[in-house]
């Protein structure tokens, strides 16, 4: 009997302990399987796609080894939200702001770019346009601190012809240092284009605005035509030539909302290499500008790298600015690195 009691006594002590170490290894197992994984940062959906709107600003105005100014435009954080950064360095200032769109709502908040100033203009802005609706918008921004700008809006846009035509009325206050007038503004602009075979496309834009200061007795009016034509002669090749008239007439009682009679003519020839490896040439461009209202022309030859990481082509730009002094102190050459989709 002792010997049967105890051999049943080390039976149950060994599945005691076969059921024990079964139990703490699954639990083990079940401890290490819920444990937190670690933190990983991903990219939200679509962020790269933002890129294609990033400028990288290089201006090396008519020397190579003075930089005038670099930088980024339009570069997006990594947020849900997009988020735009600007981060310039001019010769005499720093511009830099961050701006968003939420639901035809764009807000803006930074110093932005002033020219050849000395400073930056400090700028806060509120603008809801959607394409149709409701419109308002009030904006504020100063030089060197002192603001001399504050307006707001607010109006109704609604459109024509399938939404070809796009018809805006708007009223407003706004103040530039001392000066101070209501006014309103209206504005009917559309296009159409059809394509001519499958080598050519034209279409023609136009806008027409008016602006009228009733307590000052004031009104500006201001048209501007826009024709363009597109040719594609051949695989990878394109041209696009346009051409942009403005005419004016009228005064505004305000400075900032003054317009100018106007002309200036484009002409592109893109050629998109076939067959582009994942680093390569993936384009080359050359750009032509006459600004026929201040005699300036621009050439540009521009080179576009494709990147496989990148969604857009990226490359230097080399070209040359004729200016209307007969002297040659307003020509220079051009540098700069530009960005084309892909």
């Amino acid at each position: 009997m002792p010997t049967f009691f105890s051999s049943l006594s080390k039976n149950l002590m060994l599945k005691t302990g076969f059921v024990a170490l079964a139990l703490a290894t699954a639990t083990a197992g079940q401890a290490q399987s819920t444990a937190p994984e670690p933190f990983r940062f991903q990219f939200p959906a679509g962020y790269l796609g933002r890129l294609g709107g990033t400028e990288g600003v290089v201006d090396f105005g008519g020397e190579v080894t003075k930089v005038n100014a670099f930088g980024v435009r339009a570069f997006p954080l990594p947020t849900l939200q997009d988020l735009r950064v600007v981060l310039v360095k001019h010769n005499k200032y720093w511009e830099y702001n961050i701006s968003t769109r939420i639901k035809d709502t764009t807000l803006l908040a930074g110093i932005v770019n002033n020219g050849d100033a000395p400073a930056g203009v400090a700028k806060v802005e509120v603008t809801h346009d959607p394409f149709k609706g409701i419109q308002y918008g009030a904006s504020i921004q100063g030089y060197q601190g002192d603001p001399y700008i504050a307006r707001f809006n607010v109006g109704y846009a609604s459109t024509l012809w399938q939404d070809r035509i796009r018809i805006l009325n708007t009223v407003g206050i706004s103040a530039e240092n001392k000066l101070f007038a209501p006014y309103t503004f209206s504005q009917v602009n559309g296009g159409y284009g059809e394509p001519i075979g499958q080598q050519f496309n034209w279409r023609l834009d136009s806008t027409a605005r008016l602006y009228t200061f009733p307590l000052n007795d004031k009104a500006q009016w201001s048209v501007d035509i826009s024709p363009s034509l597109e040719y594609r002669p051949g695989a990878g090749v394109t041209l696009n030539l346009s051409h942009l008239e403005r005419f004016a007439g009228g005064e505004v009682a305000l400075p900032s909302f003054n317009l100018a009679r106007y002309e200036e003519s484009n002409a592109t020839i893109t050629y998109r290499i076939p067959g582009t490896p994942e680093f390569g040439i993936g384009a080359v461009r050359v750009r032509g500008s006459r600004n026929w209202t201040s005699d300036y022309t621009y050439l540009r030859n521009d080179v576009l790298l494709n990147i496989k990481a990148l969604p857009f082509l990226i490359g230097p730009s080399i070209g040359y600015q004729w200016g209307p002094a007969k002297d040659g102190s307003a020509s220079q050459m051009l540098y700069a690195i530009v960005v084309m989709g892909k």
